[in-house]
C-alpha cells in the first residue's frame, strides 16, 4: 500500500497532526496510520557548505570574494571537543526520512508556513534527490479544525515557488556577506576566528556603540524650580518652564519664588483624547510587551510563543502583521465566544459589556501574503500545564483580543500655566474619563508618558491667585544612555530593517552563543570579545545597518516574481567584494602568514 508522507519541521507538530488524521502507530522517528506516514526534522538539519567543502581549505587574498558556483548543501555540523562534526541526530533522522520515501506516492509539505519553512522543505527535498509530487499544507494554527480545513485546501508546491526563491536567496546572501567578511577578517588580522554577519554585526555595533557612549558620557547639571500649591484641599505642583544651567541664576529665582507667597494662573487648557484600542500582536510587539512588563527576553518570548502554538493555544506566532485576513477575522467572533465562556472571564466580561458578535473593523487587513496577527485559538488552557512565563505570554495575547473588542479609552488632559515672581510655571495632568479597553490591564503607561501626573484637579480658572506654601530647587544630572533592553533592541532592529519577526530571536541567540554579548540584569551589554569585534569593524560597511536595509523589500518583490534571483545575488556578490576589500584595506595584511582559516 502506498502512503502519503507528511513532513513537518518539529516532532511536536508532527505528532499533533498525526493524532488529528489518525496516524497513531509509532515508529522510529515517525507515526503511521490511515494511509499516512508523518515524520519530521529537528529544525534546519542542512546548511550551505563551508568554503573548505568547495576545495578552499586555505583561503588566500586573491580568492575573495568567495562566490560558490553552485552552492552546495551539507548536513548541519555541531562543535565538539574534537572539532566540528555532523550532527548525529540530523544524520539519523535524514536516514529515517530517506527510508520512508520509497513507501510513499506523494508528499505533503507541512513545515512552518513561512519563508524559512519553505526553504527547509525544498532543501531537504533536493538533498535527498526526491521526485515525488508535493502538496503544500499552509495553516496558521494547530487546532483540529485548522488542520482539517488546511488538508482540504492544499495547493501544489509550485504555488510557493516565489516564497522559496526569496528564502533561498536570503540564505545565500547571508552566506556571501557573512562568510566573506568572517574569512577576510581572519586573513587580514591573523588574530583568530571571529564570525561576522550582515545582521548580527550591525546589531553588535548598536549594542557596543551604546556601551561606549555610556563610558564616554560627560555629565552636566541643570536645575528646575518647583512650586507647591493647593485648592479645595487638593495639592499639586508646577514646574518652571525654563531649565536653568547656571546654579546661581537658578538660586536667585528660587529665592524670589519662595518670598512671592503666591502664583497667578494665566491659562487653563482642557481637552479629551480618545485613544482607540491597540492593534493585535505581531511577534515583535509581543516580545516588547513581555519584556517591558515581565522581564522576558526576546529569545524566551520566541520560544514560549512557539510552545503555545504547538499546544494549540495561539495562532502561528512568527508574524509581523497586526491585522487579520478577512477569512480569519470571520472566525474571531466564534473564538471570542468560546473564550468569554471560560469561568475566569465570565464576571469581568459581563461587567465590561463585550459583544463577541460585533467584529471591530480595525482588526481586518488584506495582506494575504503575510501571516495574520497572533490570536488565541479558543482552546481552553485549563487542562494544560502552563508554567508562569507561558501563562504571562498567553494572557497578554488574550488580553489584547479583549481590548480589541472594547470601546476607546477617553483621557482628559489638563495644562495649567501660571506665573510666580515673573517666572513661568506649568503643570500637565491626566485623568481617565472612560476606561474603555484600558480597563483590561489598567497600565497607565499605555496611555500617557512615563512622567505624566494622574490627578483630578479642582476647578481652576485663569486669573486666580493661589498660595505657594513651598518652593524647591531640584538639580538634575544628565544620565548616560542606558544599555539596550530587549524591547528597545527589537524596536531598533525594526526601525533599522535588521532581520524579521521570525529571525530576530535567532540573531540575538547567535550573538549570545558566540559570547559577543551577555545579559546584565535586564540590559544587554557587549563582552570583551564583542567589543574587540566592534572596535575592529567600527565604521565599516559590514557594521552598517543601511548596507542591507532594503533587502526585505527586494525579497518581497522576489516572492511576487518582480525580481530575478540572479539580479539580486549578483548585487550581493558585488557588495561582498566591497566588504572584503574594505576589511583588507583597513585591517592590513599582517595575517597573510596565518594558517588558521577555519571560521
Amino acid at each position: 500500500m502506498e502512503h502519503t508522507l507528511i513532513l513537518t519541521d518539529k516532532p511536536e507538530v508532527g505528532k499533533t497532526i498525526a493524532r488529528i488524521i489518525g496516524a497513531d502507530k509509532r515508529g522510529n522517528g515517525y507515526m503511521a496510520g490511515g494511509g499516512y506516514i508523518v515524520t519530521w526534522t529537528f529544525g534546519n538539519m542542512l546548511s550551505l557548505a563551508m568554503p573548505k567543502d568547495y576545495g578552499k581549505a586555505r583561503v588566500e587574498r586573491k580568492d575573495f570574494p568567495l562566490v560558490p558556483r553552485p552552492f552546495q548543501l551539507m548536513v548541519k555540523h555541531v562543535r565538539t571537543d574534537n572539532g566540528w562534526i555532523p550532527d548525529i541526530n540530523a544524520v539519523k533522522q535524514l536516514k529515517v526520512i530517506e527510508k520512508l520515501l520509497p513507501e510513499c506516492s506523494r508528499i505533503i509539505a507541512a513545515t512552518d508556513a513561512s519563508r524559512e519553512g519553505e526553504l527547509l522543505f525544498r532543501q531537504l527535498y533536493r538533498y535527498l534527490g526526491c521526485s515525488l509530487p508535493v502538496l503544500r499544507l499552509w495553516i496558521s494554527s494547530l487546532t483540529e479544525q485548522a488542520v482539517r480545513e488546511g488538508m482540504k485546501r492544499m495547493q501544489p508546491l509550485e504555488m510557493y515557488d516565489g516564497l522559496f526563491r526569496a528564502g533561498d536567496c536570503r540564505a545565500k546572501a547571508d552566506w556571501l556577506l557573512g562568510m566573506n567578511a568572517s574569512y577576510a577578517l581572519c586573513r587580514a588580522t591573523g588574530l583568530g576566528n571571529h564570525s561576522l554577519g550582515r545582521v548580527q554585526t550591525p546589531v553588535l555595533a548598536a549594542i557596543s556603540g551604546r556601551y561606549r557612549d555610556r563610558e564616554n558620557h560627560i555629565a552636566s547639571d541643570s536645575w528646575h524650580i518647583y512650586v507647591s500649591t493647593a485648592k479645595e484641599g487638593i495639592p499639586f505642583k508646577l514646574r518652571s518652564v525654563d531649565t536653568f544651567h547656571d546654579r546661581d541664576r537658578a538660586g536667585e529665582f528660587h529665592r524670589d519664588c519662595s518670598h512671592a507667597g503666591g502664583l497667578r494662573i494665566t491659562t487653563v487648557t482642557r481637552w479629551v483624547k480618545e485613544l482607540p484600542p491597540p492593534a493585535l500582536y505581531s511577534l515583535g510587539e509581543l516580545q516588547k510587551d513581555a519584556g517591558r512588563y515581565y522581564g522576558l527576553t526576546v529569545c524566551e518570548v520566541h520560544d514560549i510563543a512557539q510552545s503555545l502554538y504547538e499546544k494549540k493555544l495561539i495562532s502561528y506566532p512568527r508574524t509581523s502583521c497586526r491585522t487579520l485576513s478577512p477569512d480569519v477575522a470571520a472566525m474571531l467572533p466564534d473564538i471570542m465566544g468560546k473564550m468569554l465562556a471560560w469561568d475566569g472571564l465570565k464576571a469581568y466580561v459581563q461587567e465590561a459589556g463585550i459583544d463577541p458578535t460585533c467584529l471591530p473593523e480595525h482588526v481586518v487587513g488584506y495582506d494575504s501574503a503575510a501571516h495574520p496577527a497572533i490570536i488565541a485559538t479558543g482552546v481552553c488552557p485549563g487542562r494544560l500545564e502552563l508554567d508562569r512565563r507561558e501563562m504571562q505570554v498567553y494572557l497578554l495575547v488574550v488580553g489584547r483580543m479583549l481590548e480589541t473588542f472594547m470601546p476607546p479609552c477617553k483621557v482628559e488632559c489638563t495644562t495649567v500655566d501660571a506665573v510666580c515672581a515673573a517666572l513661568r510655571f506649568r503643570a500637565d495632568t491626566f485623568r481617565i474619563v472612560e476606561q474603555g479597553w484600558h480597563g483590561i490591564f489598567g497600565r497607565k503607561g499605555d496611555i500617557a508618558p512615563e512622567d505624566a501626573v494622574f490627578l483630578t484637579l479642582p476647578d481652576i480658572s485663569a486669573g486666580e491667585t493661589l498660595p505657594v506654601p513651598a518652593c524647591s530647587l531640584v538639580r538634575r544630572r544628565s544620565l548616560p544612555p542606558p544599555p539596550y533592553t530587549d524591547a528597545q533592541l527589537v524596536e531598533y532592529m525594526e526601525k533599522a530593517g535588521l532581520g524579521t519577526s521570525s529571525t530576530r530571536a535567532a540573531i540575538l541567540h547567535t550573538l549570545l552563543d558566540r559570547k559577543y554579548i551577555r545579559y546584565s540584569g535586564k540590559y544587554i551589554v557587549p563582552t570583551r570579545k564583542g567589543l574587540y569585534i566592534y572596535e575592529t569593524v567600527r565604521g565599516m560597511k559590514i557594521a552598517d545597518p543601511s548596507l542591507t536595509s532594503g533587502w526585505e523589500a527586494q525579497l518581497e518583490d522576489m516572492e511576487q516574481g518582480k525580481l530575478a534571483q540572479e539580479t539580486f545575488l549578483k548585487e550581493v556578490s558585488r557588495l561582498a567584494g566591497e566588504v572584503t576589500d574594505e576589511i583588507f584595506r583597513l585591517c592590513g595584511s599582517k595575517g597573510e602568514k596565518s594558517e588558521d582559516d577555519t571560521v
